[in-house]
C-alpha cells in the first residue's frame, strides 16, 4: 500500500496521447521513485500488469514573464513512460 504514493498524476500532452495508441502511458512520478517500485504501483492501481517502465527527469527550466519583471522556474520532474500488454488498455482518470 505505500507504492500508491509513488505514481502522482498522468500527463496529458500531444506526445503521450501518441503513446497511447502504443500501449504506452505516460505518469508524473516522484523523483525518489524506481522501476520495480513504480511497476508495483500501477499493478496495484490499476490492476494492468505493466511489461516495461521506462524513466526519465525533466530538468527545471528558468523563464521571463511580464517583459522582464518575473522570472518564473518551473521544478525539476520526473516522469515514466509504462508499456502494457496487447489487448489490455486502461483509463489514466479511474482507478481500480
Amino acid at each position: 500500500m505505500a507504492n500508491l504514493n509513488l505514481i502522482i498524476k498522468p500527463v496529458v500532452t500531444e506526445k503521450s496521447t501518441f503513446y497511447s495508441t502504443q500501449n504506452k502511458h505516460m505518469f508524473e512520478v516522484k523523483k525518489d521513485a524506481d522501476k520495480t517500485a513504480i511497476k508495483k504501483a500501477f499493478h496495484e492501481i490499476y490492476g494492468v500488469k505493466a511489461i516495461e517502465v521506462k524513466t526519465f527527469i525533466i530538468p527545471k527550466k528558468t523563464r521571463m514573464l511580464k517583459r522582464g519583471k518575473l522570472w518564473a522556474k518551473r521544478p525539476v520532474t520526473k516522469r515514466a513512460i509504462i508499456t502494457v500488454e496487447k489487448g489490455k488498455t486502461i483509463d489514466p482518470n479511474k482507478i481500480k
